[in-house]
This record gives structure tokens, C-alpha cells and sequence, in this order.
């Protein structure tokens, strides 16, 4: 082995599952989620989804602010309500992600593509640059990603207007 190659150990690499008996999460006085995990308490956590589009309430992965992983909630639903409230809300921070209800226009100029959608009630203009990679398909619909990295949804491509379709389907590939 070179000098410049370090191994990791197995216990490196092990996820530690915590329970609501292991972990509880509190606001500190702050106002940042904070957790007490096996007897340690950490006044700032950060919570990400291992998997946010296909299990957004499974394997939400708890660590520090220096993003050492503290440990992994298996089941969101095992926890009770306020806790699950108090990590949905840190959650939804994150994870922010408006419906798009109405497709009005989709403009392509010099490689960028110009959107003019609705959420909800509300007109909303985004552009996505490589609209290749920046369309992401899960089951009956898609994310699309802008160039600042938010993300917009259509749960069900099937259930928005045929006028809203036409004006997207020439840039679907």
C-alpha cells in the first residue's frame, strides 16, 4: 500500500438507525432545530432525504454542522407528532418544491428555456439551461430544475390542462 492511500474502517462506514427512544429534536433558543441524540446534545442539526422523490419520509439522514453524520431516521413515522412536525418544517426548508398547476409558455433562446408557469394562483417565470438533464422523471411526473437549482413538480403529467401538455411536449426528450 502507498503512503498516500488511508483505509476506513468498517466502523467508519456503519450507519447507525435512531429511534424515538434514542433520539429527541427541541428549537433552541436560536430558533435552529437542535437534537439530543443517545445522551449528546447537539444544538444545531442539519436533516437531508437519502431518498427525496421515491421515500421522502424514510432514511432522513441527521448530522452536525460540520456535516458529521449523527445518524438515520428509518421510519419518519415512528416518531410522534411533534416531533414529526418539528422535522417536517426543517424539512420543508430544505426541500422547498412548488406544484406547478399551469404550463402558460416555454421559449427556448440561445440554449436557455424561458418558463411561464402558475403555482397555484401565483405566475411564476423561471429558465432552465439543459433542459436534457434538467427534466427528472419519477412515475407519472417530473421535476424540473432551474439554473439556480430550485425545483419545480408536476406529480401527474396526465392531470394538467392538454394546453399546458402541447406547450411542453416539443421539449420533452
Amino acid at each position: 500500500m502507498s503512503d498516500n492511500m488511508q483505509t476506513i474502517s468498517p466502523d467508519a462506514l456503519r450507519t447507525e438507525y435512531v429511534s424515538p427512544a434514542q433520539c429527541e429534536f427541541f428549537t433552541g433558543s436560536s430558533g435552529f432545530l437542535g437534537a439530543r441524540i443517545n445522551g449528546t446534545e447537539y444544538r444545531r442539526v442539519i436533516l437531508m432525504r437519502a431518498l427525496p422523490l421515491t421515500r421522502p419520509d424514510e432514511y432522513i439522514c441527521i448530522s452536525d454542522v460540520e456535516k458529521n453524520e449523527l445518524g438515520i431516521i428509518e421510519k419518519l413515522s415512528d416518531f410522534p407528532p411533534e416531533q414529526r412536525e418539528m422535522i417536517e418544517s426543517e424539512l420543508s426548508k430544505r426541500y422547498f418544491c412548488p406544484v406547478i398547476t399551469e404550463i402558460k409558455s416555454v421559449r427556448e433562446k440561445f440554449g436557455n428555456f424561458y418558463f411561464d408557469v402558475m403555482i397555484g394562483e401565483r405566475k411564476k417565470n423561471f429558465t432552465v439551461k439543459n433542459i436534457s438533464k434538467n427534466i427528472r422523471y419519477h412515475g407519472s411526473g417530473f421535476d424540473i430544475i432551474d439554473i439556480d437549482g430550485n425545483r419545480y413538480n408536476i406529480p401527474d403529467y396526465s392531470q394538467i390542462s392538454g394546453k399546458s401538455r402541447r406547450n411542453l411536449d416539443p421539449y420533452i426528450y
